[in-house]
């Protein structure tokens, strides 16, 4: 760590204050699960079918995904809190620009402008909490980032069905606006650890300006070898978890005839099982390494998905609940340690690339489900239907094999990783 960096004092209330933050500024990026909510009311609204509605979904995910490296990298050169403060101003400006849309495509073009803005807030939010503690207590102060995101997660679908009531589908993005605005006033209190990152990390340009993004991450994998593997994994956990906000809403509506309500009630259980993974991670990378928590990380996201497979049209509520809650403690920890362990393998000046690798391995596996997983329930529910079966208990079976499948993709991976010496068992990076 620089050691202007470690002179640089400050009360822990202060740290605490600009934690939350920059969690808060961060939060508008799990905030937008309550878009999905809107989605009805946005197709009556531009009078558009209903699979014309995911391009509001794809415009966003597909911008943020394609720009957070370079984004991260910017931060690592000009500083991180110019970076994440400037994305703070322009996600103001897009939600404003969503919520007055005349037409649909005016929708799309802010919804572009908004993934530049969560590229640009994403990228340097893990980099910015990290800088406001000692160098041993990164874990702790990744973990209280991830604690954010997941309450934010958990509230997704409340904000969105109240704001929905109150202003119409126009609440989804009229809300975040405040957010943004109380996340820039507090990043306006002075904070000399959190100022350090506006400037950038010394020597970083000079350093960076020979070494792109790219050679900085091919040279670190040749070098470790476990880098590739890690990277794989987070991967595969967001592209098999993807599968459960994706099409359970689906089986709990039209096999088990559960409302709205009802199914966002447990989603909520799955969010709040994130919550609490992300918030025991510094306990457990004490007491088990950060690899091996890893590993246990992974398990439970396996051991989720596993029970998964057993749900049927008859499938207790209790079973759901502690299948999909085990299956987002999983989810959670392995976020917090996926994030920790990049900060560790790459140099600490580049902070932005390590905290972006984040979100553009969760962008490749939500954009490879949200292909893969649709059309595999497709083809196992019409194959049911070719068979004679009815509606409900085609669809049933189309699911239960995308669960089958899903469980497969992850155990086998997770199971193969097993033999990649010093992976999860031997050698681990340095909290």
């Amino acid at each position: 760590m620089p050691n202007s960096l470690r002179s640089a004092t400050t009360s822990p209330f202060r740290n605490l204050l600009a934690v939350l933050a920059v969690g808060l500024g961060a939060s508008v990026g799990p905030l937008d699960f309550a878009v999905n909510v809107a989605f009805p009311a946005i197709s009556a609204a531009f009078q558009i079918q209903t699979q014309t509605i995911r391009w509001v979904a794809l415009f966003y995910v597909l911008t943020y995904g394609s720009l957070v490296l370079w984004f991260g990298a910017l931060g690592d050169r000009i500083g991180h809190l110019r970076v994440f403060r400037l994305g703070l101003v322009l996600g103001a400006m897009a939600f404003a620009l969503c919520a007055v849309s005349p037409f649909y495509s005016w929708l799309l073009a802010a919804r572009v402008l908004q993934g530049i803005s969560a590229a640009l807030i994403l990228s340097c939010g893990p980099a910015l909490v990290t800088f406001l503690y000692a160098e041993h207590e990164r874990t702790r102060a990744l973990s209280m980032y991830g604690s954010m995101a997941g309450l934010a997660t958990v509230a997704a679908p409340l904000i969105g069905g109240y704001s929905i009531a109150w202003m119409g589908w126009t609440g989804v993005y009229w809300i975040r606006v405040p957010i943004v605005l109380v996340a820039l006033a507090c990043l306006a209190l002075y904070n000399p650890r959190l100022q350090h990152a506006g400037h950038g990390v010394a020597g970083a340009t000079k350093k960076t300006e020979s070494l792109s993004t790219i050679q900085l991450l091919l040279n670190t994998l040749r070098s470790n070898s476990n880098f590739g593997w890690v990277n794989a994994s987070c991967v595969i956990v967001q592209l098999c978890s993807f599968s459960i906000p994706l099409i359970l809403p689906y089986y709990l509506i039209r096999v088990l005839h559960w409302d709205s309500a009802q199914s966002g009630g447990l989603l909520v259980a799955w969010a709040l099982g994130g919550l609490a993974g992300a918030a025991a991670t510094p306990a457990l990378v004490r007491r088990f390494r950060l690899n091996q928590t890893g590993l246990i990380s992974a398990c439970l996201c396996c051991l989720g998905l596993l029970a998964m497979c057993f749900w049927s049209s008859s499938v207790s509520v209790l079973f759901m609940v502690l299948s999909i809650a085990v299956q987002g403690a999983g989810l959670g920890l392995f976020q917090v340690v996926y994030s920790d362990w990049m900060m560790a393998d790459l140099p600490l000046r580049s902070r932005g690339v390590a905290g972006s690798l984040a979100v553009l391995t969760r962008m490749l596996g939500i954009v490879t489900g949200a292909v893969c997983w649709l059309w595999l329930v497709d083809r196992g529910e019409a194959s049911a239907l070719a068979a004679g079966q009815a509606p409900e208990a085609a669809f049933l079976a189309g699911y239960q094999q995308l669960h089958y499948v899903v469980a497969s993709v992850a155990v086998g991976f997770f199971t193969l990783s097993c033999f990649k010496r010093g992976l999860w068992f031997r050698a681990a990076p340095a909290p």
